[in-house]
């Protein structure tokens, strides 16, 4: 579903239909938080591609979701011991199938590029466990760049970096993520004063989502990817999910 330019992204999640959200793309056919994999989301109607973002060793924001890039390329080391362009020598396609090969860790610069006008795009700040000093500034300075600051929610689950991004750019929304439940979710929202609460699925229940909705604020759960966290969700209800299966699920 393509994110008209005169309907931002908070417009769209108060809409009143849940979004569809393409966590890391479309994971579930194509290597993860690679263009390939969010072009793929893109072409399967979602409404958000969400995306983890790291800083380089010299201040690039490379899009990967570990802090180590073993995983998920052919190389070996931490993100932030190398610069952009080392990290642009691994193939980041090839571990998940030989036919990815070549298929590199994109820049947030240049994942924005391709959803905009498109696709509304959740950024996740990998800043826990290994702490990137100015990965906020660098990251509101990218969305301004890019002209997405209404398209984009910055989210992590380091709550002083949410924070942080709110006193940057009060324009952009902004979200904290959470594993388990808090026990006043909304101390919690507005300790870090942000827009979306961003649970896992199971940890939270209808009473919990009605407390936020009623002070006004969203709900985008994860990882939805399968009949009994889609009926869950919708049961909250959520205002958007987010899912390794963007061609099976729907909302």
């Amino acid at each position: 579903m393509t994110v008209a330019r005169a309907e931002n992204l908070a417009a769209k999640l108060r809409s009143g239909r849940m979004l569809l959200g393409g966590h890391r793309g479309n994971p579930d056919e194509f290597p993860e938080n690679t263009l390939a994999s969010f072009r793929s989301a893109i072409e399967l109607g979602v409404d958000v591609i969400e995306l983890d973002v790291h800083r380089s060793e010299d201040g690039g924001l490379p899009v990967i979701h570990d802090h180590l890039i073993d995983r998920t390329t052919d190389g070996s080391g931490l993100v932030r011991d190398h610069t952009i362009a080392e990290l642009k020598r691994f193939d980041a396609g090839r571990w998940k199938d030989r036919r990815f090969s070549g298929e590199r860790i994109p820049t947030l610069d240049e994942v924005l590029s391709l959803a905009r006008g498109q696709v509304g795009v959740a950024i996740e700040i990998k800043n826990l466990p290994l702490p990137y000093p100015g990965i906020e500034e660098a990251v509101v300075q990218a969305v301004r760049e890019a002209g997405m600051v209404q398209d984009v929610v910055v989210i992590s689950f380091d709550h002083r970096s949410i924070k942080r991004i709110a006193e940057l750019e009060p324009e952009i929304l902004t979200g904290v993520l959470e594993a388990s439940r808090p026990v006043d979710v909304l101390r919690v929202m507005d300790d870090a004063e942000a827009d979306v609460f961003c649970p896992h699925w199971a940890a939270i229940e209808p009473e919990t989502a009605a407390e936020l909705h009623a002070a006004g604020k969203l709900i985008g759960v994860w990882t939805v990817d399968d009949a009994v966290s889609l009926a869950w969700s919708k049961a909250l209800p959520a205002n958007a999910i987010y899912t390794n299966k963007p061609r099976e699920i729907r909302p």
